[in-house]
This record gives C-alpha cells, sequence and structure tokens, in this order.
C-alpha cells in the first residue's frame, strides 16, 4: 500500500491513503480477534511475539533476549 502512494504521489493517493490505512489496521483487527475467538490461548503466545504489520530483522524471545529471526515458526 505504501508503495502505491509512493508510485503515484498525487493529490488523490495522498487523500485515499490515510483512509486505506485506517479501513485496513481496522480489518486486520477484527480478523485477529475472530482468531483469538477460534484458537485461545495459542494466538496471544504467537501474537505476542510476531509483529502484527511492520516486520523486524531481530525478534525477542520469550525470555526477553533478543535474537536474530529465524526461520518462520510454524502456527497450527
Amino acid at each position: 500500500m505504501f508503495g502505491f502512494l509512493l508510485q503515484w504521489p498525487t493529490l488523490v493517493t495522498l487523500i485515499v491513503f490515510p483512509i486505506l490505512v485506517t479501513v485496513y489496521v481496522r480489518l486486520a483487527r477484527r480478523e485477529e480477534g475472530e482468531v483469538r475467538a477460534e484458537v485461545g490461548p495459542q494466538w496471544d503466545i504467537y501474537a505476542a511475539r510476531t509483529p502484527a504489520f511492520v516486520p523486524h530483522r531481530w525478534g525477542v524471545r520469550e525470555t526477553g533476549r533478543r535474537h536474530r529471526a529465524g526461520p518462520a515458526t510454524k502456527f497450527p
């Protein structure tokens, strides 16, 4: 979505971009709630160690120590 703004930097995209981001964030939060209801506590553990929107190079272990992010964790 950010690439769309960079590729077509017009007044229309500048106006529509925050609207699309808001809609996307609300949709993602609603879907998170649905998954939380279906999966239960396993989702909370997964969500606590996984960034929601912007991935980062460094992860945080459950002990709180930082480590290099490895391959994706298999989620049930």
